[in-house]
């Protein structure tokens, strides 16, 4: 049996339906090929899919079985969380490269053969992700800058959302072209620090390189802190974001609700202080979290308990 080029790895908790249309649309892919027997067109790359199931209690096994498809299913008695499920995942994938897709994506045109394309020929970087777009076809954000003392400063403060302010700072999260200040950020290939683990495309040994993600994180910034750990162990290489291949990413149809999103956002960024700043850095980064969960709960009480 011929070894795949590329792995693909999907966590799903209870997300039957979107994890069902997530994998048929990785099927439209024609730049795909995902019996690893057959490797006789050069012009197709031999894929695996891996399915990581957190102990769903819905009939996502059920259906994606259904499919008869060639997929590698991993189930838990329990929720390990994206960062330990992914990791599970990467330990039994055999391809050169891995995608890490979250099950509320859909695959538009030939996203993933493009972005393995771009990929494969360009040695001087690690990883890609494609242009995320919400159900309407916006932009959606996806990825940004890595924390600092003053990025954090002006995200917590709300400043960010000033005009220039981002052009000055590079922010931890960058404005989509929908957001007022009209920002191009991901309007254009470049490179960046971090990617959204929504679609994050990797050479399979730069990850393993690295441990995978950190068991410690549950879910949020554990891509963040991941990217970190590579940029400074190959600080050379290169991280992009690429605007040509498109993916849909429904964005919390599997998740928390935005409270419990901030706070394991939150938890995330301490984490990345404590582990990789001084301890006084992560003082003032707590108190800045502070004064952040302060203006969300003042705002949220003055617009919708008015």
């Amino acid at each position: 049996m011929n070894k795949p080029l590329l792995s693909i790895i999907i966590v799903s908790y209870n997300s039957c339906k979107i994890t069902v249309n997530c994998l048929r649309s990785i099927f439209t892919d024609k730049g795909l090929e995902f019996d690893p027997t057959r490797s006789d067109e050069s012009s197709r790359s031999p894929a695996e899919i891996i399915l990581v199931d957190n102990n769903s209690t819905d009939s996502t096994i059920f259906e994606v079985k259904k499919l008869k498809k060639p997929i590698k299913i991993i189930t838990n008695k329990e929720n390990f969380g994206f960062g330990q499920a992914n990791n599970q995942g990467l330990q039994i994938a055999s391809g050169n490269y891995v995608l890490l897709l979250n099950s509320d994506t859909i695959i538009l045109h030939s996203a993933i053969s493009q972005s393995l394309i771009w990929l494969s020929s360009h040695p001087e970087s690690y990883g890609c992700t494609g242009q995320l777009l919400n159900s309407d076809k916006t932009i959606q954000a996806s990825g940004g800058f890595f924390p600092n003392l003053l990025n954090v400063f002006t995200w917590c403060t709300g400043i960010d959302d000033l005009p220039l302010i981002n052009h000055l700072v590079k922010p931890l999260h960058p404005h989509t072209p929908n957001f007022y200040t009209h920002d191009n950020f991901y309007l254009k290939d470049h490179p960046q620090n971090w990617i959204t683990g929504a679609y994050m495309l990797i050479r399979k040994n730069i990850i393993d390189e690295v441990g995978g993600f950190d068991r410690d994180y549950f879910m949020y910034s554990e891509e963040l802190e991941m990217c970190f750990r590579i940029h400074q162990k190959y600080p050379a290489m290169q991280l992009w974001y690429l605007v040509g291949p498109q993916i849909i990413h429904l964005g919390g149809a599997s998740s928390l609700d935005k409270t419990k999103i901030f706070d394991r956002e939150y938890q995330g960024i301490l984490h990345f202080f404590k582990k990789h700043r001084s301890s006084c850095q992560l003082h003032f980064v707590s108190f800045l979290i502070k004064i952040n969960r302060f203006l969300r709960s003042t705002v949220y009480k003055l617009f919708f308990h008015a």
